[in-house]
């Protein structure tokens, strides 16, 4: 086989093992979605199914199998970020009473790589794993503070429906004092300050926020909160380095 062939059946068993993550559960119905023939599919997943990377449960389908879980387990425990910021992130819910979210860049998505839930009587729907469009979120703008600015041009014209010229002033906003803000630019009346979490070198590998809905997140509320989330993102930052 060559290269060329090699790197062409990686990528569809990529694709099918993305599928099923998405909730594709039935043959025809990952074909559909892939536009693949049913005898590839079908090929792909018997070598992932022997693999243990898929398997199939009755009554519900094809599901994520054993391995990918314990490939999830030790990806953990080579990303000490999560481990080391959890404890500031836990004191940071106890303050505000809100959720506290971590995530890191993953391409023009963040991805959420820790959650602590908050007191309030509203839960918000996000969870660890989820990804999201960097333009979109308090989180994504806190780690697009150091982009070039037709990088930031970039991204809001591709995520958002928002008015360019705002956002862009926003953005210079947040790059000049190193924190953002969610104005509900992702969900109606979801507000969240965010600040980057910086390694010695002082490049951004990180961000965390706080999030709650618009009643307990008011002007200026948003804008006290930026001095002490700097406080905790400073803690995270010297353990890291």
């Amino acid at each position: 086989m060559s290269s060329k062939q090699g790197n062409q059946a990686l990528n569809k068993a990529i694709d099918v093992i993305d599928a099923i993550a998405d909730g594709h559960r039935q043959l025809k119905d990952i074909c559909d979605t892939l536009d693949l023939p049913k005898s590839t599919v079908h090929r792909i997943l018997q070598g992932l199914i022997e693999a243990r990377y898929i398997r199939e449960v009755k009554g519900i389908g094809l599901v994520l199998g054993t391995k990918m879980i314990q490939l999830g387990i030790r990806a953990q425990k080579d990303m000490p970020l999560k481990e080391i910021a959890q404890p500031y992130l836990r004191e940071l819910a106890d303050k505000t009473k809100d959720t506290v979210h971590l995530g890191i860049k993953d391409e023009d998505e963040i991805f959420y790589l820790d959650k602590i839930p908050g007191e309030r009587a509203i839960q918000l729907r996000s969870q660890v794993g989820d990804r999201l469009p960097l333009a979109a979120t308090g989180v994504g703008k806190a780690l697009m503070i150091d982009m070039p600015k037709m990088e930031w041009q970039r991204l809001i014209t591709k995520q958002t429906n928002h008015n360019l010229e705002a956002m862009l002033a926003r953005m210079e906003e947040y790059s000049q004092h190193d924190y953002s803000f969610d104005l509900e630019d992702n969900e109606d009346l979801v507000r969240c300050v965010a600040v980057p979490i910086r390694n010695k070198h002082n490049n951004i590998i990180a961000a965390i926020s706080v999030t709650s809905i618009k009643e307990y997140m008011p002007d200026t509320r948003m804008q006290e909160l930026i001095s002490l989330m700097k406080v905790y993102s400073q803690k995270i930052s010297e353990q890291l380095n």
